[in-house]
């Protein structure tokens, strides 16, 4: 080496290490070409040189051309001696701690959190560490779902993460000592990985076991000795459920020690009970299942809870219960149709509801009356008894729009019955009532219920009903109304509406009320021209009235009149049973359910009277949990009738947004999910800790708080790696051409000597 150094002119002080580098990488090539090429050149050589006849002569020669030969490869080859410098790496120790929440479930006896047990270890054993960290990298971890760099310090190790996969984590540890002297691993778990089936182990954890070729040794934090529990482990329900229709849900309950008894498992919607069964806890079995059924009478996102009692010796307290929310939606939308008297707009509005799969619709006609002269006999004629008591005393509320077509309700209907339709409607119900000769005053609703609901108030006049044809004049202002919305586009939906066929008779003494939508009139020359469509609000409910019976004639327009006609009722049918987007008022959050530490987004959509953007209109956006308001804030509209507002809920749980604004109030819930599932699956896994010990040459241990870990040894080799290095070129000089072209003269001038050419 000193000598190198001195021919190169270089400190050998600060080299160790010298190296020969060739041009070509592939040493095989290089081995091959050379064995083929050299015993050619040597053959061919001393075979041109048989006409020598002076053996030192031809023996000089030869050498010659070696030498020649020599750097002439040399030349190809393109070797490059190279200095290094080189120091020892330490080799390196993976301490994995599990900080997933099951590490805060009790462990017997001490009744203490299994985190403890880790913690209480690797004070006991701080010497063997700090001795372990002098001839190793020690790099310490916490593992769950994810794998994460930490000092040595344990301040900030706590059981905060949602869930434990090893397989992950393993897969992780092995990409970040792919170029790095891995030496070892050791794993403080409880090995609650939900991830793995019971008694086996995933091809994932084996496969990364492989690629790390390092023993793991593992510490269980906790056993299942005297472990004591009764948890809710699942619960299988859909997302979504139907009024007035069953809901079933599957319910896996989980016992471990609980002795012989008989508890109590309990659905509830708030503080009111809805089912209740009595489950048969027996100390040789551990999983229950239940199945439950109940029937929601309200739509809407809706929080169920299912409570099992808590008992003072369980090792959690917080899987005896667990909440969830079902959004129950109508599953068709029950119409009842009483039409007085049959014709072609009740022939073709039945077709219409008929048809539509999402209506449920219960229909009755009225073809004659008692006051009928039908000559023939009482005896040869029946009249079959309306339901009245039936439909609008026991099953009204099941019911969510009711249309009166041209019907009276004497004597078929008791007045008493009219009152329970005014109740339905200011508590959220919907009423239709559509023109002819038998409906407002011409049906004697004069001074009923019903005038009080519907959108428009009676006057006395001359004629309840003019037979006479028109074109209804649109009003301007509600064009973009839901129920007049033919087409998405506002001007083609102007020309639309212009283009429908005329309509033939109205019904007169119409007077729309302050509060009303009044979307189309018959202009008939007087200074108060009569509502023909009229919408309005009663209580929390929404009613309308077409004052005619002649709509049925829109269905023959020449162009698209049976789709518009379609389209018009469809849009008639969800504004009055609100469907969201029929609503002015539009509040909404961007998810159903966040996770811990999401951001919440809520959205809102305003619109005016006339369905057009509402901006500048300032109103209160509250917030709040199950227990208390959380959040009340001032908000107000931009150009386009919108805003948005985020927050950061600081804990799990159920939350409500109310807005009021212009007027108006709605409300939306979500929920904040707290994963608690390794509560739901508590018992700590000994299999897939033992079993990742042996596959990897490791050891399994199990952890009381004073484990001697001074025994565990690991190996540790020599590793060195270049810190900095300097080349010089055995080729690439003047000497090396040089003494290529001399021997190859020499080589001739010989020749010549001896008379070759």
């Amino acid at each position: 080496m000193n000598f190198l150094a001195k021919i190169f002119g270089i400190n050998p002080m600060e080299y160790d290490q010298w190296q020969l580098n060739w041009a070509p990488e592939d040493p095989w090539l290089i081995s091959v070409s050379l064995g083929l090429i050299i015993p050619l050149a040597l053959w061919f050589f001393w075979t041109s040189l048989r006409r020598i006849g002076s053996r030192p002569k031809k023996v000089f020669i030869f050498f010659l051309r070696i030498m020649a030969f020599s750097f002439l490869l040399i030349v190809l080859l393109r070797p490059e001696l190279e200095f290094k410098k080189s120091h020892s790496l330490k080799n390196h120790i993976a301490v994995l701690l599990d900080n997933s929440k099951s590490l805060s479930i009790k462990t017997f006896p001490g009744e203490s959190p299994r985190i403890d047990l880790v913690k209480n270890t690797l004070e006991f054993n701080e010497k063997y560490l700090e001795q372990l960290n002098s001839k190793f990298n020690v790099d310490t971890y916490f593992v769950s779902d994810e794998i994460k760099k930490t000092g040595s310090h344990l301040e900030n190790y706590r059981p905060d993460r949602p869930f434990t996969d090893l397989s992950r984590v393993l897969n992780e540890l092995e990409r970040s000592y792919e170029n790095k002297p891995l030496q070892g691993v050791l794993l403080f778990s409880d090995g609650a990985d939900l991830t793995e089936e019971p008694k086996k182990i995933s091809e994932g954890i084996l496969k990364s076991l492989a690629r790390i070729n390092a023993p793991v040794y593992t510490f269980q934090a906790g056993s299942n000795d005297r472990f004591k529990d009764l948890a809710l482990e699942s619960i299988s329900v859909s997302d979504f459920g139907f009024v007035q229709q069953p809901v079933h849900l599957s319910v896996m309950v989980f016992s471990s020690a609980m002795g012989n008894r008989n508890v109590p498992l309990v659905l509830k919607e708030g503080d009111r009970i809805l089912v209740s069964r009595i489950i048969e806890i027996r100390n040789d079995k551990k999983y229950y299942k239940v199945d439950l059924q109940f029937t929601p009478r309200k739509m809407g996102k809706r929080i169920y809870t299912l409570n099992l009692p808590r008992f003072a010796e369980e090792s959690i307290l917080s899987n005896n219960q667990k909440e969830f929310e079902i959004d129950i939606a109508r599953d068709r939308v029950r119409i009842l149709h009483l039409n007085g008297r049959p014709s072609w707009d009740s022939r073709y509005l039945r077709e219409v509801l008929a048809n539509n799969p999402r209506v449920d619709l219960l229909s009755f006609f009225i073809l004659r009356s008692l006051g009928d002269d039908v000559a023939a006999p009482t005896s040869e004629l029946s009249l079959i008894p309306f339901p009245s008591n039936l439909l609008f005393d026991d099953y009204l509320s099941s019911f969510d729009l009711i249309i009166f077509q041209n019907f009276k309700f004497e004597p078929f209907i008791d007045k008493k019955y009219l009152l329970n339709i005014r109740k339905y409607v200011e508590k959220g119900g919907s009423f239709l009532m559509v023109g002819g000769e038998l409906s407002f005053q011409g049906g004697s609703y004069s001074r009923t219920p019903i005038e009080d609901i519907l959108p428009v108030s009676f006057k006395e006049t001359d004629s309840w009903f003019i037979d006479q044809e028109f074109h209804p004049k649109i009003n301007e202002e509600l064009f973009n109304h839901p129920i007049l919305r033919l087409e998405k586009d506002l001007q083609l939906n102007r020309e639309v509406l212009a283009a429908l066929p005329p309509l033939q008779g109205a019904n007169l003494g119409l007077v729309a009320r302050k509060d009303a939508y009044v979307l189309a009139e018959f202009g008939n020359g007087s200074s108060s021209p009569a509502p023909i469509i009229v919408a309005g609000e009663f209580g929390k409910g929404r009613t309308a009235l077409l004052a005619t019976d002649s709509v049925w004639n829109w269905r023959f327009r020449k162009e698209g009149g049976s789709r518009y006609f379609h389209r018009f009722w469809n849009n008639a049918i969800d504004w009055l049973i609100a469907e969201p987007q029929t609503r002015r008022l539009q509040l909404e959050s961007d998810k159903d359910r966040y996770q811990e530490e999401q951001q919440v987004l809520i959205k809102l959509k305003l619109l005016q009277k006339n369905y057009q953007p509402a901006s500048g209109v300032t109103g209160r956006l509250t917030i709040s949990s199950r227990k208390e308001e959380i959040i009340a804030k001032e908000i107000t509209t931009d150009e386009q009738g919108e805003q948005t507002f985020s927050f950061l809920p600081d804990k799990a749980g159920f939350f409500k947004a109310r807005l009021e604004i212009g007027g108006l109030q709605e409300e939306v819930m979500f929920s904040v999910l707290k994963d608690n599932a390794e509560f739901e699956k508590p018992l700590a896994n000994d299999f897939v800790l033992k079993k990742i010990a042996e596959i990897s040459g490791g050891k399994y241990f199990l952890l009381n708080g004073t484990n001697d870990l001074s025994g565990l040894q690991f190996d540790n080799p020599k590793i060195k790696t270049k810190s900095h290095s300097r080349s010089f070129s055995l080729w690439d000089n003047w000497w090396a051409y040089g003494l290529v072209a001399g021997f190859l003269f020499l080589d001739w001038w010989m020749r010549r000597k001896a008379g070759l050419s």
